[in-house]
């Protein structure tokens, strides 16, 4: 699309991603990347040198944004830090516009000032791709230290992380991190089956004071029900993690409302070895995952034995019943892929989680709200996650109706970023090439 040029999106079943219902053979109208008019055609003002995309048949969805991801770590089968690399940042923000996710921040993992570096670059012009998914970045964590061993941060990246032994280390923590401007302050609280020393409240109480004080939004990491509480009253933003067993109470859900935190679902990193491995020879995944690291999962899941099947099924069904228990009790719900991390594969992880919201029981009108316009609303993007006059013409052309099959997301015909159309071709040829698919 060049400058001041005009495009008419026309024909498609439009899910506007605002919750409302979708609006049949409907026209968007975009000039120079932004939404100008929407409706039927003959109520539109349109230029006579518009150019026409007939998309009778397809249903467009906005674009997703991911607020929790871990950039730069999977490579192949392995998640490690000597993959770790402005290379493989930007090859996963490749592989997320190529499954139509259009922004994600990366939570706590950065080195080396990388993830903020492309960051800057994207916001001031200086890398304008619309290949790559805008980055957002908490920079580095913060964790309790874990004397002797390493912390209970993320497993692949405990050196990066910040510790904080008392409330006033967590607050200077803080103060350094805000001198780079991260988009938000990410602590962890977990003791990792109990091999880790867990932060005390005193302490994240601490950081989340300072970094309120400071004008920083902060997500906690937790499991336990307890700790969950215990973020939400010393009043943090929202949570990466739904709570495990036993699950939400009404006291942690009314907390979570009174406080409007909000929830991050991180589902199908636990779901794995729920479904089986048939989930690694979906066609969609084959066009950027090789054959070779799908299989390397494979055989990941046939060796767990029986016992942690079962247990892990457990789990995870304490998560399915903990998302409409969140969700009905009216707490923000957004979703979270944990991308970067095992099998959560850039992009398709995504799709992943929406499933998997929507087998819970969730309606996959709301799921799809859940990943669109509310995690842009958390992120302060008030131009995008919803197909309405004045926002970006970022969009997914699908095959088929996601509201009809929600794995309908991943039968993706085109991905426009602000109203141009990627080359997922070019795209995918690349993928392959590099991995040999």
């Amino acid at each position: 699309m060049t400058k001041n040029s005009s495009t008419l999106f026309f024909g498609a079943n439009v899910i506007v991603g605002d919750g409302s219902d979708p609006v049949e053979g409907t026209a968007l109208l975009v000039k120079n990347g932004l939404i100008v008019g929407s409706g039927s055609v003959s109520n539109l003002a349109v230029p006579d040198d518009v150019e026409r995309v007939d998309l009778t048949g397809s249903t467009i969805m906005p674009t997703i944004v991911n607020p929790h991801i871990h950039a730069g770590y999977l490579k192949g089968a392995s998640t490690e830090a000597v993959n770790f690399s402005r290379e493989n940042i930007l090859d996963h923000l490749r592989r997320f516009v190529y499954y139509g996710v259009s922004v994600v921040q990366s939570l706590g993992t950065d080195r080396d000032d990388i993830e903020l570096t492309i960051r800057n670059e994207q916001r001031s012009g200086a890398l304008n791709d619309p290949e790559l998914a805008l980055l957002f970045s908490a920079s580095r964590g913060i964790a309790a230290p874990t004397p002797g061993q390493e912390n209970g941060g993320a497993f692949f990246a405990p050196d990066a992380i910040l510790e904080a032994a008392t409330p006033e280390q967590g607050r200077e923590h803080v103060r350094l991190l805000v001198e780079k401007n991260p988009d938000v302050i990410k602590f962890w609280v977990d003791d990792r089956n109990g091999t880790k020393v867990k932060m005390t409240p005193d302490v994240y109480a601490a950081i989340i004071d300072e970094a309120h004080l400071l004008g920083k939004k902060v997500i906690a990491h937790i499991y336990e029900l307890d700790d969950a509480k215990g973020v939400v009253r010393a009043g943090v933003d929202g949570t990466a993690h739904m709570v495990r067993a036993p699950g939400p109470d009404e006291e942690l859900l009314a907390l979570m409302t009174a406080n409007d935190s909000f929830v991050f679902t991180s589902m199908s990193i636990q779901k794995m070895m729920v479904d089986g491995d048939g989930w690694l020879d979906d066609a969609a995944l084959a066009e950027t995952v090789d054959a070779a690291t799908r299989q390397s999962f494979k055989a990941m899941i046939g060796q767990a034995s029986p016992e942690i099947a079962t247990m892990m099924t457990s789990g995870y069904r304490v998560l399915e019943a903990g998302l409409l228990q969140y969700h009905n009790a009216g707490v923000r719900v957004l979703l979270s892929g944990d991308t970067g991390v095992i099998s959560q594969f850039p992009g398709f992880a995504e799709h992943r989680e929406l499933e998997a919201m929507v087998l819970a029981g969730m309606p996959a009108a709301d799921a799809i709200v859940s990943a669109t316009l509310l995690p842009a609303q958390m992120l302060g993007l008030d131009d995008r996650g919803s197909l309405e006059v004045g926002k970006r013409a970022d969009f997914i052309v699908l095959e088929a109706n996601p509201l009809d099959d929600i794995s309908n997301t991943k039968r993706i015909a085109d991905v426009y970023i602000a109203g141009s159309k990627i080359d997922r071709g070019a795209l995918r040829a690349g993928f392959q090439e590099e991995h040999h698919v």
